[in-house]
């Protein structure tokens, strides 16, 4: 209930109760944003200038029983083929704070603006990451779209990487908050009787399923209902940022303003189309 009536009624308050602007603010909500750092960022410290870098591909070696006074067939272990990781990927946010509002504010506009713009081209780069996910496997993508994810589907995944020997370690699920719920009503993510206690699920943190630690975003590719999630090895896609969220703070006192911008320059590429799955979620 407001309050309506102060004493002595007489008083004229506009004048003396001061309304009061807090130093803090109420920032807007961002994505939690996952799938960069969950790509391969081994070529990177390679890429020192130039905007493409070649990898090379080897051949799978077979081996041949011996006949006897019959030289071997010799085997090529180079493919002479490559994949080239483009660097073509330029973004930046840049925000103008006036002299005035910066002297004047209670809050720090400068923090503030960076942080915001930092995350904005950090948002882009994670989408063109899983912007690639719906072409592994060839596109072929496991489950039904808007329809829940069942451990049907779990266990499908994790068999085709198998199938093309993907190794075990640094394999992530990247699956979007409908995904989580979903995962929420089954036994095997919150009953103790088929995990250990200490990864039974009890406040809606994730650990990991199957081998491989599970990833909650709001920031996946839609595909109509649902989104793209994902099951996939590290070296599946490569990432080269070749500018990484780089700050520049340009004081032009002329202009009376301070322009403080963020800018990424990277690329990348999706690198063993077998070492990853799409799967539908629920909702987008």
């Amino acid at each position: 209930m407001a309050l309506t009536a102060r004493i002595p009624a007489a008083i004229d308050a506009a004048g003396f109760i001061p309304e009061l602007w807090s130093s803090k603010v109420l920032e807007i909500v961002h994505n939690s944003l996952v799938c960069v750092p969950l790509t391969d960022h081994r070529w990177e410290p390679e890429l020192t200038k130039g905007d493409t870098m070649n990898v090379g591909l080897s051949n799978t070696v077979t081996a041949k029983e011996v006949t006897v006074g019959t030289e071997g067939v010799v085997e090529d272990p180079a493919s002479g083929a490559m994949k080239s990781i483009v660097v073509n990927q330029w973004y930046e946010a840049p925000v103008v704070i006036d002299m005035m509002s910066r002297k004047q504010s209670q809050a720090n506009l400068e923090s503030i603006a960076q942080r915001e713009a930092a995350y904005a081209v950090a948002k882009v780069m994670d989408t063109s990451v899983n912007a690639l996910f719906a072409a592994l496997s060839g596109a072929s993508i496991l489950g039904t779209d808007g329809s829940a994810i069942t451990d049907d589907v779990l266990i499908e995944a994790v068999e085709q990487l198998d199938e093309a020997d993907v190794p075990a370690e640094n394999r992530y699920w990247i699956f979007d908050p409908s995904s989580k719920a979903d995962f929420l009503k089954m036994d095997k993510f919150v009953t103790s009787d088929y995990i250990r206690g200490e990864n039974v699920v009890k406040t809606g943190l994730f650990g990991e399923r199957y081998g491989a630690r599970i990833y909650i975003t709001n920031n996946l590719t839609a595909y109509s209902t649902g989104s793209y999630g994902c099951y996939m090895h590290r070296d599946a896609i490569a990432f080269i940022g070749q500018e990484n969220l780089k700050v520049t703070r340009v004081e032009q006192p002329l202009k009376h303003q301070i322009t403080i911008n963020v800018e990424s320059l990277w690329g990348v590429l999706e690198m063993r189309d077998t070492f990853g799955v799409a799967i539908y979620t629920r909702k987008a």
